[in-house]
Protein backbone atom coordinates (compact mmCIF):
# COMPACT_ATOMS: atom_id res chain seq x y z
CA UNK A 1 0.00 0.00 0.00
CA UNK A 2 1.73 3.55 -0.89
CA UNK A 3 2.37 5.97 1.54
CA UNK A 4 -0.95 8.33 0.19
CA UNK A 5 -3.16 5.52 0.82
CA UNK A 6 -1.89 4.20 4.02
CA UNK A 7 -2.28 8.03 5.13
CA UNK A 8 -5.84 8.68 3.77
CA UNK A 9 -6.94 5.01 5.99
CA UNK A 10 -5.26 6.34 9.19
CA UNK A 11 -7.60 9.66 8.56
CA UNK A 12 -10.62 7.63 8.21
CA UNK A 13 -10.09 5.96 10.81
CA UNK A 14 -8.85 8.56 13.29
CA UNK A 15 -12.35 10.39 11.60
CA UNK A 16 -14.60 7.30 12.48
CA UNK A 17 -12.98 7.11 16.24
CA UNK A 18 -14.20 11.02 15.97
CA UNK A 19 -17.50 10.91 15.08
CA UNK A 20 -18.22 8.15 17.23
CA UNK A 21 -16.93 9.85 20.47
CA UNK A 22 -18.63 12.99 19.54
CA UNK A 23 -22.04 11.46 19.02
CA UNK A 24 -21.85 9.61 21.97
CA UNK A 25 -20.56 12.31 24.85
CA UNK A 26 -21.52 15.55 22.96
CA UNK A 27 -25.02 17.05 21.74
CA UNK A 28 -25.90 16.94 18.18
CA UNK A 29 -25.18 20.04 17.35
CA UNK A 30 -21.36 19.36 17.15
CA UNK A 31 -21.78 16.32 14.74
CA UNK A 32 -21.86 19.55 12.16
CA UNK A 33 -18.11 20.62 13.14
CA UNK A 34 -16.92 16.79 13.11
CA UNK A 35 -19.12 14.82 10.29
CA UNK A 36 -17.41 16.67 7.47
CA UNK A 37 -14.42 14.39 8.22
CA UNK A 38 -15.54 11.40 6.94
CA UNK A 39 -16.57 12.64 3.48
CA UNK A 40 -12.88 14.12 3.42
CA UNK A 41 -11.72 11.02 4.69
CA UNK A 42 -13.33 8.78 2.11
CA UNK A 43 -12.58 11.11 -0.72
CA UNK A 44 -8.74 11.00 0.09
CA UNK A 45 -8.97 6.95 0.04
CA UNK A 46 -10.54 7.42 -3.58
CA UNK A 47 -8.07 9.90 -5.05
CA UNK A 48 -5.23 8.18 -2.83
CA UNK A 49 -6.38 5.33 -5.62
CA UNK A 50 -6.26 7.04 -8.51
CA UNK A 51 -9.69 5.88 -8.91
CA UNK A 52 -11.26 7.38 -12.47
CA UNK A 53 -14.04 7.94 -10.60
CA UNK A 54 -12.86 10.11 -7.79
CA UNK A 55 -15.09 13.32 -9.81
CA UNK A 56 -18.02 12.85 -9.01
CA UNK A 57 -17.67 10.13 -6.25
CA UNK A 58 -15.85 13.50 -4.54
CA UNK A 59 -19.30 15.50 -5.65
CA UNK A 60 -21.62 13.08 -4.05
CA UNK A 61 -19.01 13.42 -0.48
CA UNK A 62 -19.54 17.52 -1.08
CA UNK A 63 -23.46 16.58 -1.27
CA UNK A 64 -23.30 14.64 1.86
CA UNK A 65 -21.02 17.01 3.64
CA UNK A 66 -24.45 19.83 2.71
CA UNK A 67 -27.10 17.47 4.09
CA UNK A 68 -25.30 16.21 7.03
CA UNK A 69 -24.65 19.72 8.82
CA UNK A 70 -28.22 20.88 7.69
CA UNK A 71 -29.70 17.91 9.33
CA UNK A 72 -27.59 18.65 12.47
CA UNK A 73 -28.10 22.63 12.41
CA UNK A 74 -32.18 21.84 11.96
CA UNK A 75 -33.43 18.96 10.50
CA UNK A 76 -37.42 20.41 10.10
CA UNK A 77 -36.26 23.75 9.08
CA UNK A 78 -34.45 22.40 6.57
CA UNK A 79 -35.97 19.45 5.52
CA UNK A 80 -36.78 20.66 1.44
CA UNK A 81 -32.97 21.67 1.44
CA UNK A 82 -31.63 18.10 3.11
CA UNK A 83 -34.40 16.28 0.67
CA UNK A 84 -33.06 18.08 -2.45
CA UNK A 85 -29.12 17.30 -0.81
CA UNK A 86 -30.02 13.60 -0.55
CA UNK A 87 -31.93 13.44 -3.76
CA UNK A 88 -29.17 14.73 -5.41
CA UNK A 89 -26.14 12.43 -3.32
CA UNK A 90 -28.36 8.99 -4.93
CA UNK A 91 -28.51 10.42 -8.05
CA UNK A 92 -24.87 10.73 -8.37
CA UNK A 93 -24.37 7.15 -6.86
CA UNK A 94 -26.82 5.66 -9.17
CA UNK A 95 -24.87 7.27 -11.84
CA UNK A 96 -21.60 5.48 -10.30
CA UNK A 97 -23.08 2.38 -10.18
CA UNK A 98 -25.02 2.48 -14.43
CA UNK A 99 -22.11 0.51 -16.38
CA UNK A 100 -22.72 -2.06 -13.68
CA UNK A 101 -26.33 -3.10 -14.68
CA UNK A 102 -27.94 -3.96 -17.79
CA UNK A 103 -31.10 -4.83 -18.89
CA UNK A 104 -30.30 -8.60 -18.94
CA UNK A 105 -29.62 -8.36 -15.13
CA UNK A 106 -33.14 -7.64 -14.49
CA UNK A 107 -34.88 -10.59 -14.72
CA UNK A 108 -37.92 -11.62 -12.78
CA UNK A 109 -36.96 -15.26 -12.28
CA UNK A 110 -34.45 -13.47 -9.82
CA UNK A 111 -36.70 -11.67 -7.72
CA UNK A 112 -39.67 -14.17 -7.27
CA UNK A 113 -37.41 -16.54 -4.82
CA UNK A 114 -38.60 -16.75 -1.20
CA UNK A 115 -36.18 -15.20 0.09
CA UNK A 116 -36.16 -12.21 -1.87
CA UNK A 117 -40.23 -11.54 -1.47
CA UNK A 118 -40.03 -12.14 2.09
CA UNK A 119 -37.45 -9.37 1.97
CA UNK A 120 -39.55 -7.30 -0.05
CA UNK A 121 -41.99 -7.50 2.21
CA UNK A 122 -40.09 -6.46 5.19
CA UNK A 123 -38.62 -3.46 3.60
CA UNK A 124 -42.34 -2.52 2.49
CA UNK A 125 -43.44 -3.08 6.63
CA UNK A 126 -40.18 -0.99 7.22
CA UNK A 127 -41.24 1.95 5.12
CA UNK A 128 -44.66 1.54 6.32
CA UNK A 129 -44.37 1.91 9.50
CA UNK A 130 -41.40 4.92 9.53
CA UNK A 131 -44.30 6.90 7.44
CA UNK A 132 -47.07 5.99 10.01
CA UNK A 133 -44.51 7.33 13.02
CA UNK A 134 -43.06 10.69 11.26
CA UNK A 135 -45.62 11.70 8.66
CA UNK A 136 -47.74 13.57 11.45
CA UNK A 137 -45.13 15.71 11.76
CA UNK A 138 -43.89 16.28 8.15
CA UNK A 139 -47.24 16.50 6.61
CA UNK A 140 -46.30 19.78 5.40
CA UNK A 141 -42.90 18.67 3.27
CA UNK A 142 -44.71 14.77 2.14
CA UNK A 143 -43.92 15.41 -1.29
CA UNK A 144 -40.02 16.13 -0.29
CA UNK A 145 -40.17 13.26 2.01
CA UNK A 146 -41.84 10.75 -0.57
CA UNK A 147 -39.06 12.02 -3.45
CA UNK A 148 -36.50 10.78 -0.90
CA UNK A 149 -38.18 7.20 -0.27
CA UNK A 150 -37.88 7.27 -4.33
CA UNK A 151 -34.52 8.01 -5.26
CA UNK A 152 -33.73 5.63 -2.09
CA UNK A 153 -35.85 3.12 -3.45
CA UNK A 154 -34.04 3.34 -6.96
CA UNK A 155 -30.38 3.41 -5.53
CA UNK A 156 -31.21 0.30 -3.32
CA UNK A 157 -32.73 -1.76 -6.16
CA UNK A 158 -29.49 -0.73 -8.19
CA UNK A 159 -27.29 -2.15 -5.42
CA UNK A 160 -29.46 -5.59 -5.32
CA UNK A 161 -29.82 -6.02 -8.98
CA UNK A 162 -26.00 -6.20 -9.35
CA UNK A 163 -25.50 -7.90 -6.02
CA UNK A 164 -28.26 -10.49 -7.46
CA UNK A 165 -26.62 -10.48 -11.01
CA UNK A 166 -23.38 -12.10 -8.94
CA UNK A 167 -20.80 -11.19 -11.96
CA UNK A 168 -18.89 -8.99 -10.07
CA UNK A 169 -16.22 -10.03 -7.34
CA UNK A 170 -16.86 -8.21 -3.73
CA UNK A 171 -20.90 -7.35 -4.68
CA UNK A 172 -21.51 -7.98 -1.02
CA UNK A 173 -20.50 -5.13 -0.18
CA UNK A 174 -23.28 -3.32 -2.22
CA UNK A 175 -25.74 -5.53 -0.16
CA UNK A 176 -24.13 -4.02 3.12
CA UNK A 177 -24.18 -0.63 1.71
CA UNK A 178 -27.77 -0.44 0.54
CA UNK A 179 -28.69 -2.49 3.66
CA UNK A 180 -27.44 0.34 6.21
CA UNK A 181 -28.83 3.10 3.64
CA UNK A 182 -32.54 1.60 4.33
CA UNK A 183 -31.59 1.24 8.70
CA UNK A 184 -29.91 4.46 8.25
CA UNK A 185 -32.36 6.44 6.76
CA UNK A 186 -35.77 5.08 8.91
CA UNK A 187 -33.56 5.34 12.11
CA UNK A 188 -32.84 9.02 11.21
CA UNK A 189 -36.22 10.37 10.49
CA UNK A 190 -37.63 8.30 13.69
CA UNK A 191 -34.80 9.65 15.93
CA UNK A 192 -35.31 13.44 14.59
CA UNK A 193 -39.49 13.25 14.34
CA UNK A 194 -40.73 10.61 16.49
CA UNK A 195 -38.65 9.47 19.78
CA UNK A 196 -34.85 10.57 20.28
CA UNK A 197 -32.81 8.88 21.83
CA UNK A 198 -28.55 9.30 21.86
CA UNK A 199 -28.26 5.33 21.50
CA UNK A 200 -30.16 5.79 17.82
CA UNK A 201 -27.69 8.66 16.79
CA UNK A 202 -24.84 6.64 17.27
CA UNK A 203 -26.32 3.44 15.39
CA UNK A 204 -26.90 5.67 12.95
CA UNK A 205 -23.67 7.32 12.64
CA UNK A 206 -21.90 3.76 12.57
CA UNK A 207 -24.15 2.25 10.55
CA UNK A 208 -23.70 5.18 8.03
CA UNK A 209 -20.32 4.92 7.84
CA UNK A 210 -20.25 1.82 7.42
CA UNK A 211 -22.48 1.76 4.28
CA UNK A 212 -20.61 4.59 2.60
CA UNK A 213 -17.19 2.58 3.36
CA UNK A 214 -18.13 -0.48 1.91
CA UNK A 215 -19.83 1.43 -1.25
CA UNK A 216 -16.51 3.07 -1.88
CA UNK A 217 -14.56 -0.22 -1.86
CA UNK A 218 -16.87 -1.60 -4.23
CA UNK A 219 -16.07 1.10 -6.71
CA UNK A 220 -12.33 0.61 -5.80
CA UNK A 221 -12.03 -3.13 -6.45
CA UNK A 222 -14.88 -4.01 -8.83
CA UNK A 223 -14.42 -6.36 -10.96
CA UNK A 224 -16.14 -9.26 -13.33
CA UNK A 225 -15.82 -12.89 -12.08
CA UNK A 226 -14.26 -15.66 -14.08
CA UNK A 227 -17.48 -16.82 -16.28
CA UNK A 228 -17.36 -20.35 -14.47
CA UNK A 229 -17.75 -18.54 -11.02
CA UNK A 230 -20.85 -16.53 -12.22
CA UNK A 231 -23.91 -17.86 -10.25
CA UNK A 232 -27.17 -16.59 -9.33
CA UNK A 233 -27.72 -15.36 -5.76
CA UNK A 234 -31.44 -15.57 -3.83
CA UNK A 235 -30.93 -13.97 -0.70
Amino acid sequence: MEKNSRLAYLFFGFSFIVVVFTAVLCENIHLVYVKPLIPLALIFICISDKKSIWFCYSFSMVILMASDTLIYLDFYKYFNHVALTIILFYLVNIFLLRKYITLKDIKITRFTSLPIIISFFLVAYLVFSVSQMVLPTLMDVVFSFFAIMFTLFVFVGACFVIYLADKYEGNFKLFISASCCLFVNALVLINHFYYYSKVFTVLANVTEIIGLYCFLKFLMEVKLKDNNEVGHRYL
